[in-house]
């Protein structure tokens, strides 16, 4: 079996320009030396970079990793387990937020996450909660950015 990475590479510099273009339409907000651009245009560029480390890195066609040293796949309604699993996270993760508040739904929804994805429990809780503190941090204290306490309100600073 042969894989091109070129044309996905490709795919990535392509989408990567298109969220680039359309995220330097946004309207700047007065008094504020970024706006609601910046982190698409960062991310467009984080697509751009990589699409083209892949397209370039990519000698053409090559030969894939031989299925044995590949796990078994999954069939039948284990293969849509995942997908579907995430779709119900990002769904409690929409209709809680407001309720439980960006801390406590964010760590659920990162920690969720993780089981997910084949991580322990205690791992999942270690991945958490520094990553929602930090998110907390940069968002809330660095930028600026109101986040919904919901329960924790008592506790807002």
């Amino acid at each position: 079996m042969y894989c091109n990475d070129r044309l996905s590479g490709s795919l990535l510099v392509l989408f990567g320009a298109l969220v680039l273009w359309r995220a330097s339409t946004f309207p700047s907000l007065a008094g504020l030396e970024y706006g609601p651009g910046l982190f698409p245009s960062i991310a467009a560029i984080g697509l751009i970079v990589c699409g083209a480390l892949i397209g370039f890195g990519s000698r053409g066609r090559r030969k894939a990793p031989s299925t044995s040293t590949m796990p078994p796949r999954q069939t039948g309604w284990r293969m849509a387990a995942r997908p579907m699993a995430l779709l119900i996270v990002i769904l409690g993760y929409g209709l809680l937020l407001d309720l439980l508040g960006f801390h406590i739904a964010s760590f659920m929804a990162v920690s969720a996450t993780a089981l997910i994805f084949g991580m322990r429990a205690g791992g999942a809780v270690l991945l958490a909660l520094p990553l929602v503190i930090g998110v907390h941090l940069l968002f809330y204290s660095l930028l600026r950015v109101p986040l919904p306490w919901g329960l924790l309100t008592p506790m807002a600073w």
